[in-house]
């Protein structure tokens, strides 16, 4: 690479500058985008959470300072949308902090899907039967940055629950979701039937939620990362089976998720997690259920 920094001796070569420049600029981008890439590899297989807290906002920084110099890098953006989700999700309780973050891995999210020259580009804006088409016009090859657009949505509207204006992007949002479950059931190893387990977990019948369908998206979750996600049991003890008051169902997912060996690649980093928050579930099951 020691051609990019070369200095042309007459001016007729700007553009063999220009040129060279470029292709070292693709060769730094490459690697960055390679080195987030990394990163989130080696975020999720961690097994111990503190160091992931303490040491991800500096890598966040960096990523960040570099889309400062590629501003509609989709690859880096979808990175930076991803790992700043999951730091907010994972560690941060402060609401306003939580907020913050929800939104700004949201930005990054469509700003993927403007690069991309998505039609969800503008999707908030859209009336609901334009938007509607929108989705139905997604194809295979948009699943990646139209499943970080949505995921990130979700968590924005989760994080901002006293604005009526966000969760009235939810039916949008679950469209969104739907969509990709049609055009790639076992992406990110099932997470997408956990987020529709979820949603379909925040009311009870009689408000109009739909517990049995959650929990057909919960046992579709499970059985498309062959029960290696312990998260999955997790918030199906804390959503469904808390909805629906089923005391042994809580306790037999609970103790399951403490028995279970949590060291699954791709999921250490999320399953030492689930299981602190199992035992933190187990003991407050009588104040939940009596």
């Amino acid at each position: 690479m020691s051609h990019c920094y070369r200095r042309p001796a007459l001016p007729a070569l700007t553009l063999v500058l220009t040129v060279a420049l470029g292709g070292c600029g693709a060769l730094i981008d490459r690697a960055t985008v390679n080195f987030a890439n990394d990163l989130e590899s080696a975020v999720v297989n961690y097994d111990e959470p503190l160091i992931v807290e303490r040491g991800l906002p500096a890598f966040l920084l960096i990523l960040e300072a570099r889309l400062q110099a590629n501003p509609t890098d989709v690859d880096l953006l979808i990175s930076l949308s991803s790992l700043t989700a999951s730091y907010s999700g994972l560690f941060v309780e402060r609401p306003e902090s939580s907020r913050r973050l929800a939104r700004k891995a949201f930005d990054y999210a469509r700003r993927a899907a403007c690069a991309r020259r998505s039609a969800l580009c503008d999707m908030a804006s859209l009336p609901f039967e334009q938007f509607e088409q929108a989705v139905a016009g997604l194809e295979a090859g948009e699943v990646e940055t139209t499943y970080v657009l949505a995921t990130s949505w979700v968590s924005w509207i989760a994080s901002a629950s006293n604005d009526y204006a966000a969760l009235a992007d939810l039916p949008k949002a679950e469209i969104l979701l739907q969509r990709i479950s049609q055009l790639d059931p076992k992406h990110d190893d099932g997470m997408i039937w956990l987020y529709l387990a979820v949603l379909n977990s925040q009311r009870p019948p009689a408000a109009g939620g739909q517990p049995a369908l959650a929990r057909q998206y919960f046992q579709r979750a499970r059985e498309v990362s062959e029960n290696r996600n312990l998260m999955i049991d997790v918030f199906m003890a804390d959503e469904y089976a808390r909805l629906v008051f089923d005391r042994e169902l809580f306790v037999e997912l609970l103790e399951g998720v403490l028995q279970a060996d949590p060291d699954q690649p791709g999921y250490v980093l999320a399953n030492h997690i689930a299981q602190a928050q199992a035992r933190q579930l187990l003991d407050q099951t009588t104040r939940i259920f009596d």
